[in-house]
């Protein structure tokens, strides 16, 4: 039997590496002359498009939105700059930056859709803390997920008493200028698929034995601010 070679296309990694091949190519025509288009490093916030757009052009699930819209943004802006179309520096895009933070809330409160049959407030947590603290004990067997938020604040989200019955459980942590804490079992394993910005995803937990438990996806935003998760 003739074996086929099968290959998989990521778009996104294709288009940022097109994006900066061709920037390095142009930069090389420039320095021997067969290019004169000034100084070619004018250009250099195409990468930070490239990576903007590449995450954009992700694959289906793959988290990258809100990250990628706003480093998309960044880089045009700076590039406008750079060529003169745009008379505005950098520190003016602030308010751009307070926006984009509202609009992720305001999508992330919108609520997710699942599949199967419609769960029981108790397999859900939404923690917001703003100015504060706040703090959620779940023990309820079939956790789904939820969302914890803190702004300038704090949200400590404790599972250690909870179990996932079917499937990955997601939960969906944004803090900005403030941290998450979230504690888990030590048989659940956990999958990071937030986006830091200035600020940081730590996985702070023991692996559990080969084979082990169920799984808990974080995903979310750290702006200026930390999500951990221990067990």
């Amino acid at each position: 039997m003739m074996e086929v070679e099968t290959r998989s296309r990521n778009a996104s990694r294709l288009f940022a590496g097109l994006v900066i091949a061709t920037l390095g190519l142009v930069a090389l025509l420039d320095n021997f002359g067969i290019l004169q288009i000034g100084n070619v490093w004018r250009f250099w916030p195409l990468v930070l498009v490239a990576i903007g757009l590449a995450k954009l052009l992700g694959p289906r699930g793959s988290r990258g939105l809100f990250g990628g819209i706003f480093i998309l943004i960044i880089g045009m802006w700076l590039l406008l700059e750079n060529l003169g179309v745009w008379h505005h520096g950098l520190r003016e895009l602030w308010p751009v930056v307070v926006v984009l933070i509202g609009v992720r809330l305001i999508w992330g409160g919108c609520g997710r859709k699942f599949a199967g049959p419609e769960p029981d407030a108790a397999s859900r947590v939404h923690s917001f803390a703003m100015l504060g603290g706040v703090e959620h004990h779940i023990s309820s067997q079939e956790f789904r997920g939820g969302d914890a938020n803190a702004i300038l604040g704090g949200c400590k989200v404790d599972l250690r008493q909870a179990a996932i019955k079917d499937g990955p459980a997601v939960l969906d942590a944004f803090a900005m200028w403030g941290g998450v804490e979230i504690f888990v079992p030590r048989t659940w394993s956990v999958v990071i698929r937030g986006m830091p910005i200035l600020g940081g995803f730590e996985d702070k937990t023991t692996p559990p034995p080969e084979g082990g438990g169920p799984t808990l996806i974080v995903t979310g935003a750290a702006v200026m601010g930390g999500v951990e998760i221990k067990n």
